[in-house]
């Protein structure tokens, strides 16, 4: 039982932390070196205190012009994810973000799934427009065993307005 306390209190006074065995990607935005391995990380700017928290970090994503998508893209090692049920989540926070006029458009925070046959499903989150807090954001699919690519895509298309994200993982489901 001292152990156990001791090896709490250690953990609580030195910050130690241990990722689950379900994380695939555990925060994909929380440096500036992890927004090395985005497509069009351009689109993104890193705020190192940005988050919900003080001491967390975001990514800020602004869209002036509905007629111009602005998108970053994250593709998926298909090995991690080939028949397993996964989680795409962050957390996320808009101003003035545009009605679009396609209900799949605005606010992206979204997997695009190939499958062998050519299909591609968009497992794809709730729309939100407006201005609005610091919310979780989620979206579960089952990639097939025989996928050919997933790939997850974050900012705005069809709209305008800025969209913060925090804590963008990628895990599998139990």
């Amino acid at each position: 039982m001292k152990f156990f306390r001791n090896a709490v209190l250690g953990a609580m006074l030195f910050g130690a932390f241990a990722v689950s065995a379900d994380d695939i990607y555990d925060n994909m935005i929380d440096t500036e070196a992890a927004l090395k391995q985005w497509s069009n990380a351009a689109a993104m700017t890193f705020l190192p205190n940005g988050g919900p928290e003080s001491d967390e970090s975001a990514v800020r994503i602004t869209a002036t012009d509905a007629a111009k998508p602005v998108m970053a893209f994250f593709k998926v090692d298909i090995d991690k994810v080939r028949g397993k049920t996964v989680k795409l989540s962050a957390k996320v926070k808009g101003e003035n973000i545009s009605k679009p006029d396609k209900p799949y458009l605005g606010i992206k925070m979204m997997m695009t799934v190939t499958m062998a046959d050519g299909r591609i499903d968009y497992p794809d989150t709730t729309r939100l427009t407006g201005d609005f807090g610091w919310r979780e954001l989620k979206t579960v699919t089952t990639v097939p065993p025989d996928a050919k690519s997933v790939t997850i895509q974050i900012g705005l298309q069809g709209s305008t307005g800025t969209i913060y994200f925090s804590d963008l993982e990628l895990d599998e489901e139990d």
